[in-house]
């Protein structure tokens, strides 16, 4: 081949066969295995440990950051009702309301009047509430008393009232605050009204069953009662009677309490509760009123 044609090709330089490998004095190995082993030195490894340490730092910052990002949450997290296991019986008697416990028997009230300038002097009630076993004697001021010892007794028992003068209209208010949502529209299964001189109370609420109404006759506003009514008479039924008594005296008449303790029985009596009549004794004075009644006949 003539030097023209070669210039296109390369050149192969002999001369590096005859290059010798060299390190120092000494060949240079053929094979990896034939070198020497290299070792660690002490602050190579501190070196790596702080490396290691450096680069783990920022890992457990990032770990603390995020739990007190959490514990934040909790505390400003809303507070949800926990749904307490059906076994846990312990911890349900813990966090229920406490069992209402009512009084099983007939809640019977007696209610005396305004007793200043002779309008009621209270024996009557006294009497006849200081005779029935368990009942509660209360002024005619006492509103509030009353609702409270009413609400002392279970629902399904009987609720009786028994008031003179403004203890009448006493009796007929509650009644009326009793005919509330709030107060479970509680029913009275009767209600005695004796010669009751408020004005505007003598409208009887639907959930009074009975109404004895006493009222006497006289000319002087606030020294007697009015007849009242119903507002349902498919609810309520109302009995007037007209008496010749002074207000004052009207409570102690005989025949009347004779009349209210007979009315008292037959209500209890309907309620299965004859183990707590009363058994009206014919004294002298009943005697003569019964008499009066048959003779009137």
């Amino acid at each position: 081949m003539s030097k023209v044609e070669s210039k296109g090709l390369p050149q192969v330089n002999n001369n590096l066969k005859n290059l010798k490998p060299f390190r120092g004095n000494k060949e240079l190995p053929v094979v990896a295995s034939e070198l020497p082993k290299t070792e660690i030195t002490d602050q190579a490894k501190n070196l790596n440990q702080s490396e290691i340490q450096s680069e783990a730092q920022p890992t457990n910052i990032s770990a603390l950051e995020k739990a007190g990002k959490v514990a934040k949450a909790l505390v400003n997290a809303p507070i949800i009702p926990v749904l307490v296991p059906p076994n846990t019986k312990v911890i349900e008697a813990k966090i229920k309301d406490p069992p209402v416990h009512f009084l099983k028997k007939p809640a019977v009230i007696f209610i005396e009047g305004f007793s200043a300038f002779g309008i009621s002097n209270g024996d009557g009630i006294t009497e006849m509430a200081e005779n029935f076993p368990g009942a509660k004697k209360f002024s005619w001021t006492d509103h509030k008393d009353i609702i409270q010892e009413i609400k002392k007794h279970a629902p399904n028992q009987p609720l009786i009232m028994v008031g003179h003068s403004f203890g009448g209209d006493t009796a007929i208010e509650v009644a009326s605050e009793l005919n509330s949502a709030k107060n479970g529209f509680r029913e009275v299964d009767l209600l005695v009204s004796i010669d009751a001189v408020g004005m505007n109370k003598t409208i009887i609420p639907i959930n009074v069953k009975s109404n004895l109404n006493y009222f006497g006759e006289g000319l002087i506003p606030f020294i007697h009662g009015d007849p009242t009514v119903a507002r349902n008479t498919k609810y309520t039924e109302v009995t007037n009677e007209l008496r010749s008594d002074m207000h004052s005296k009207m409570e102690d008449a005989p025949e009347v309490q004779f009349e209210i303790f007979q009315k008292i029985n037959q209500v209890l009596g309907m309620n299965g509760e004859e183990d707590i009549f009363i058994e009206i004794s014919e004294t002298n004075q009943i005697k003569d009123v019964l008499e009066a009644i048959k003779n009137s006949l």
